[in-house]
C-alpha cells in the first residue's frame, strides 16, 4: 500500500501540489488509488502519468464531492484516466455511450444518473486541465454540459412516457367530429442557460411544458383522461425521474416557474394558449426569457414549430425600450434583492456579474432582432459575434466582453465544483477565497488578492459595456438616445455633415421635450415608430426645426399614447393642423362638416384624380379628428363622455360623406336620378354608435335599409338592386385602405339571419322577421339602434317599427333568456381567473350594467315612453333612477361603476393602443396604467396598482350586487304572479 511520502514524487502528487487544498487532496487520491486494481494502478501509473494526474486534480483537488462515486466503483476512476480530453466528446459519441449504459438495466432512472455523474466527472476533469481547455475554449465546457442535460432530460421522458402510456395509452383521442383519433405531440422547451446552451455545473433546467393544441373538438366520451390532465401526468413524472434524489445524486432541479402565468399557471400548455399569452400576457422580461427557448426533449419538431410561433411576439419590428428598460429593472432588482452586497460579490447578479453581460445581449437582440435576423440566436457569446458583425458593437468590445463572460462563468463554475452547490456569491472566509483563487490558477502567498484584482478588472469593463448600452438605448435620456434612434431609422440623413448638424439639433430639441413627458420610454418607442414610418422625407425634419414649437406638443402625444402616436406616425401631413392650436376645443358639428367638406373638394384647377382627392379627405378628416379628441381627453380638457359623442359625430360625419359618394358614383348608372324611390334608403347606427358611445378605434355596427314597392305593394327588384349596390359602394368607400389608409370597419353582423342574411333588408322584411324569427338579444339590440344617415321619411317609419317591436310585453322566459346569455357569455367569453378579469364580460363588468338597463326599459317602456329613446348607458341609468325605477344607492353604484369602467378602457385604448378588456393583476405595466387614471404610490412602491385593482373589485362587486338583487326580484315577482 502506497504512502503520501511514496507518492511525493509522482506526476499526480506534483500536480496536487497546485490543487485548492493540496494535502486533503492528495490523501483523497491516495484512497482512490488504492482501491484500484493493482495492476490497473501501475498501467495508469506508467502509462498515463499526465493524464492521471488531470483526473485526480479534477475529481480530489477541484471537485471532490466526486471521490463518493469513485470509491463506490473505483472502475470509474480507471475508465476516466483512459479518456482523451484533447477535444470535446461529439453528441453522437455522447448518445451511443448512453444508449450502451442503458440497455438491458433494471432501473433506468439510476442508471441516468450514474450516467450523469460520470460524465459530469470527465467534463469536469477536461475543464480543470489547462493544456486541454484554455479560458478562450472554455465555452465547450458550458456546451457540454447542455449537451448532456439535452440527452438525459430526452431519456428521463421517455421512461416517464412509457409509465402514462402503460397506464392511459398513447396521446391519441378519439375526434369529435368524424370519429377518428387524433395524436397530439408533447415537447419539453428549454429556457435560460439550458436553452442557450450554455448550462453551468449545479443549475437548475428552467423548462416549459407544451402539447399540441386538437384540431376540433374531441369525443367526450373517449374514457382518456383530456389531454391538458393526461400531458400533466406525464410531465409530473418526468419531474419525479428527473428530480430524484438518491444515494447516487440526481440528474437536475427542474424550475418551472418561467411557465405561462408562473407558479400561478398551469403546468402544462397548449401550443395555441402559449402564443397567445406571448402576444396578449408576457411581461417584457418574459419576452426576453424566450429568446433563449429551445425544444430539448419530445417530439423536437413540434417544439420547433411552437418556438418559431412564438418569435414574432418576441422580436417587434419598431424598437421596445420598455421593454428593455424592464428587463434592466428586473436586473437591478434582482441584484438588489438577492446580491452579496457590501463588499462581496454575486457572479450572477451583482455589478459588473453574468447578468450585466447577458442583459448588453439581449438588449441590442430585443431592439434589432426583427430587422436583423442573425441576431436571434440563443447564445450570449454568439450574439455578442453576431453584434460585432453587423456593426452593433464595435469588435474589440465584443470580443473582450465574450471573454469576459466565459471568465465569470468558469469562475461561477469554480464555486460550485467544490460541492455541486447552487451558490453564486465569492466567498467571504480568507481560506475559502484562497481555494477559490488556487482552483482559477492562482498561486503563491498573494493568490487570493491576485484573483480579487482579476476579477474587479473584469467587473469594471462589462459594466462600463453596460452603461454603454444603456446610453445608447437612451435609458439614460440624453441626446444620444435620440441620435440612436435617428441613425437606425435615417442613416442616409447621418452620413452628410450638413443633414448630420440638422438631425442632431433636432434630437436636442426631442431629448428636452421627451425628458419632461407623461412616459418618456414610451415617447422614445414612438418616436422610433414616427422616425421608421416618415423615412428620409427631409421636409418633415425641416418643418420640426422650422417650427421648434410643434416638438414639444409631439413628444408629448408621443409620452402620452401609443394609439394617437400610430396615426400621426402614418399620417405626418397631419402635424401642422393638429398641433397649430393647442388649446383647441371641440368643433360644433357644423364647423366639422365644412371642414370635411374642405378635404374631400377637388379645388378649382387641380389636376388630381377627384376620386382619390375624395377617398384620401375623408380619412385625413377622420385621423385628424380622432387625433384632436385624443389631445383633448389625454389631456382631461374633455369628459370620458364627451370623448365619446365627439368620435360618434366624427363617425355619423363620414358615414353621411360616404353615402353621397356612392350616391354620386351610381348616378350616371340610373335612367332617372332624380326618381324619389332611389332617396328610400337610411344607414341604421347601432350599439355604441346608436348611444354616441363610440370608442378609439371601434368598428361601425350597422344595417342598412330601404323601402321601395313596385305598383302591386311588392319589393321593388330594380330598386333593391341598386340599394345592393349602393350599400357595397358605401362599405368600400369607409374601409377600403388607400395610401392614407382606411376610417371604419364595418360590422353588418346585426341585420336580420346576420351573415346569412341579405346586405340590405325592406322595412317590411325587417318587420315580418322580428315578429316571427327574432330572437331576444336581437330585440335587446334594438334598444340601441338609430338611424345616422339617409332618408329621414325612412328614417322615422324604422324609428315608429323599433318602438313597437320594443313596447310589447316582455315574458318571463324572455328575462330568463336574457339571464341565461349573460351567464353564458360570462362563462364563455370572459373566462376570468383569480388574477384576471374581463371587465367587458365578466362578473360585474359592462355587459352587467347594460343588461341591467335593456331589461328595466323593456319591462317598463309601456308606462315610460322616453325609456326607448336611444342614448348613453350613464343618461339611460339616469332616467331609470328619476322615474324610481331604480333606486338612489343602485343609481349611484351602478353610474359610478360604468363611468371607473368606460374611463379604464378608454385609457387602454388611447394609450397601450390594448382593444382588449382584459384586466390582467400580474401585467406588467398596471402601475403605469394605474397612475395615468391618478393613482399614485406615495411610500410605496406599487401602491397605485394596488388602488386601481381595489377599486375594480370594489366596482364590480358592487355592480353584480345590483345585477343579482334585479334578477332576484324579477324572479321573485313571476313567481307570485304564476301563484295568483
Amino acid at each position: 500500500m502506497s504512502t503520501i511520502d511514496d507518492s511525493a514524487t509522482s506526476a499526480w502528487s506534483r500536480r496536487l501540489a497546485d490543487a485548492p487544498d493540496p494535502e486533503p487532496a492528495r490523501k483523497l487520491a491516495s484512497e482512490l488509488l488504492d482501491a484500484l486494481d493493482p495492476a490497473a494502478r501501475q498501467r495508469l501509473e506508467t502509462d498515463r502519468p499526465d493524464v492521471l494526474a488531470a483526473v485526480l486534480f479534477g475529481v480530489c483537488g477541484v471537485a471532490p464531492f466526486f471521490a463518493a462515486g469513485l470509491r463506490r466503483d473505483p472502475e470509474r476512476l480507471a475508465r476516466l484516466a483512459d479518456e482523451d480530453y484533447a477535444q470535446p466528446l461529439p453528441r453522437s459519441e455522447l448518445a451511443r455511450r448512453l444508449d450502451a449504459a442503458l440497455a438491458g438495466v433494471p432501473d433506468e432512472a439510476a442508471a441516468l444518473r450514474r450516467f450523469k455523474y460520470y460524465e459530469l466527472a470527465r467534463i469536469t476533469i477536461r475543464d480543470c486541465w489547462p493544456e486541454a481547455v484554455s479560458l478562450e475554449r472554455s465555452g465547450e465546457t458550458l456546451a457540454e454540459i447542455s449537451q448532456l442535460a439535452d440527452l438525459l432530460l430526452q431519456r428521463s421522458l421517455e421512461v416517464a412516457r412509457r409509465g402514462v402510456e402503460e397506464r392511459y395509452g398513447p396521446p391519441v383521442w378519439k375526434s369529435g367530429a368524424d370519429g377518428g383519433e387524433e395524436r397530439l405531440d408533447f415537447c419539453v422547451i428549454a429556457l435560460g442557460k439550458l436553452g442557450g446552451e450554455a448550462l453551468n455545473f449545479s443549475s437548475d433546467v428552467d423548462l416549459i411544458y407544451v402539447h399540441g393544441a386538437p384540431s376540433g373538438d374531441l369525443d367526450p366520451d373517449d374514457t382518456k383522461p383530456p389531454p391538458a390532465e393526461y400531458f400533466t401526468r406525464l410531465g409530473q413524472r418526468f419531474g419525479s425521474v428527473v428530480g430524484e434524489l438518491s444515494h447516487e445524486g440526481f440528474l437536475y432541479r427542474i424550475d418551472l416557474d418561467l411557465r405561462p402565468s408562473g407558479a400561478q399557471g398551469a403546468p402544462v400548455i397548449n401550443e395555441d394558449a402559449l402564443a397567445t399569452y406571448y402576444e396578449e400576457w408576457a411581461d417584457t422580461w418574459e419576452k426576453a426569457t424566450f429568446t433563449k427557448a429551445r425544444p430539448v426533449a419530445g417530439d423536437l419538431e413540434f417544439g420547433w414549430r411552437v418556438v418559431r410561433q412564438v418569435h414574432p411576439m418576441i422580436y417587434l419590428s419598431s424598437m421596445d425600450i420598455a421593454a428593455v428598460r424592464s428587463i434592466r429593472e428586473l436586473k437591478d432588482k434582482f441584484e438588489a434583492a438577492h446580491g452579496a452586497g457590501g463588499d462581496g460579490f454575486d457572479v450572477k447578479l451583482d455589478t459588473g456579474g453574468i447578468r450585466e453581460v447577458e442583459f448588453v445581449a439581449q438588449a441590442l437582440q430585443l431592439m434589432h432582432g426583427a430587422r436583423i435576423p442573425q441576431l436571434r440566436t440563443r447564445s450570449t457569446r454568439d450574439a455578442l459575434q453576431q453584434l460585432a458583425q453587423v456593426g452593433l458593437m464595435e469588435p474589440e468590445r465584443a470580443d473582450r466582453l465574450g471573454r469576459d463572460y466565459l471568465y465569470l462563468r468558469r469562475l461561477e463554475n469554480r464555486l460550485q465544483m467544490e460541492g455541486e452547490r447552487q451558490v453564486h456569491a465569492l466567498p467571504r472566509s480568507p481560506d475559502a477565497r484562497r481555494r477559490l483563487a488556487r482552483a482559477m490558477g492562482h498561486h503563491g502567498e498573494d493568490a487570493a488578492s491576485e484573483l480579487d484584482r482579476e476579477i474587479e478588472a473584469c467587473r469594471e469593463r462589462v459594466h462600463e459595456a453596460y452603461e454603454s448600452v444603456l446610453a445608447g438605448c437612451g435609458l439614460d435620456g440624453g441626446v444620444e438616445g435620440v441620435l440612436d434612434i435617428f441613425a437606425r431609422g435615417v442613416p442616409q440623413l447621418m452620413r452628410f455633415p450638413a443633414s448630420r448638424r440638422m438631425m442632431e439639433e433636432l434630437a436636442a430639441n426631442f431629448s428636452r421635450s421627451i425628458e419632461g413627458s407623461a412616459d418618456p420610454e414610451r415617447a422614445l418607442n414612438n418616436l422610433d415608430r414616427f422616425v421608421k414610418a416618415i423615412g428620409g422625407r427631409r421636409f418633415y425634419y425641416e418643418l420640426l426645426l422650422d417650427r421648434p414649437e410643434l416638438v414639444p406638443r409631439l413628444a408629448g402625444l408621443f409620452g402620452a399614447s401609443k394609439y394617437l402616436s400610430g396615426i400621426v406616425a402614418g399620417h405626418p401631413r397631419l402635424i401642422e393642423p393638429i398641433f397649430d392650436d393647442p388649446e383647441r376645443l371641440l368643433p360644433e358639428r357644423g364647423a366639422l362638416r365644412e371642414e370635411l367638406q374642405g378635404l374631400t373638394r377637388l379645388p378649382e384647377g387641380s389636376e388630381r384624380d377627384p376620386v382619390d382627392t375624395r377617398l384620401d379627405g375623408l380619412r385625413l378628416f377622420h385621423h385628424r379628428q380622432t387625433v384632436n379628441v385624443g389631445l383633448l381627453d389625454l389631456a382631461d380638457l374633455i369628459e370620458p363622455a364627451q370623448a365619446q359623442a365627439a368620435l360618434s359625430d366624427v363617425a355619423e360625419l363620414c358615414v353621411e360623406d360616404a353615402l353621397d359618394f356612392a350616391r354620386e358614383q351610381l348616378r350616371s348608372r340610373l335612367d332617372d336620378p332624380d326618381d324619389p324611390r332611389w332617396t328610400r334608403y337610411a344607414v341604421v347606427g347601432m350599439g355604441k354608435l346608436a348611444s354616441r358611445e363610440l370608442s378609439y378605434g371601434s368598428d361601425l355596427d350597422v344595417i342598412f335599409l330601404f323601402d321601395a314597392k313596385d305598383a302591386d305593394g311588392q319589393v321593388d327588384l330594380e330598386a333593391q338592386d341598386y340599394f345592393v349596390r349602393l350599400t357595397q359602394r358605401v362599405i368600400s368607400t369607409l374601409q377600403t385602405p388607400t395610401t392614407e389608409g382606411a376610417c371604419y370597419e364595418i360590422d353588418a353582423r346585426l341585420r336580420p339571419s346576420g351573415n346569412q342574411g341579405t346586405l340590405v333588408t325592406s322595412l317590411d322584411a325587417f318587420r315580418r322577421y322580428h315578429e316571427s324569427s327574432a330572437q331576444m338579444w336581437e330585440r335587446q339590440a334594438l334598444l340601441r339602434a338609430r338611424p345616422v344617415a339617409g332618408d329621414e321619411g325612412l328614417a322615422e317609419a324604422f324609428d315608429a317599427l323599433r318602438r313597437e317591436i320594443l313596447g310589447r310585453p316582455l315574458a318571463a322566459d324572455d328575462v330568463r333568456e336574457i339571464h341565461r346569455i349573460r351567464e353564458r357569455m360570462e362563462l364563455e367569453l370572459a373566462k376570468e381567473t383569480r388574477l384576471r378579469r374581463n371587465f367587458k364580460t365578466g362578473r360585474g363588468g359592462v355587459l352587467d350594467v347594460e343588461t341591467i338597463v335593456q331589461v328595466l326599459q323593456l319591462l317598463h317602456a309601456a308606462e315610460h315612453p322616453a325609456l326607448l329613446e336611444v342614448a348613453p348607458t350613464e343618461v339611460q341609468l339616469s332616467r331609470l333612477a328619476d322615474a324610481g325605477l331604480l333606486d338612489p344607492d343602485a343609481a349611484r353604484a351602478l353610474s359610478e361603476g360604468w363611468s371607473f369602467l368606460s374611463r379604464l378602457a378608454s385609457r387602454l385604448r388611447v394609450v397601450d393602443n390594448r382593444s382588449i378588456s382584459d384586466l390582467d393583476h400580474e401585467r406588467g405595466d398596471l402601475e403605469g396604467l394605474a397612475r395615468r387614471l391618478g393613482y399614485s404610490s406615495p411610500g410605496r412602491e406599487g401602491q397605485a396598482r394596488r388602488s386601481l385593482l381595489a377599486d375594480y373589485e370594489a366596482h364590480t362587486d358592487a355592480i353584480r350586487d345590483q345585477y343579482s338583487r334585479l334578477f332576484e326580484s324579477i324572479g321573485a315577482e313571476t313567481d307570485a304572479n304564476a301563484a295568483d
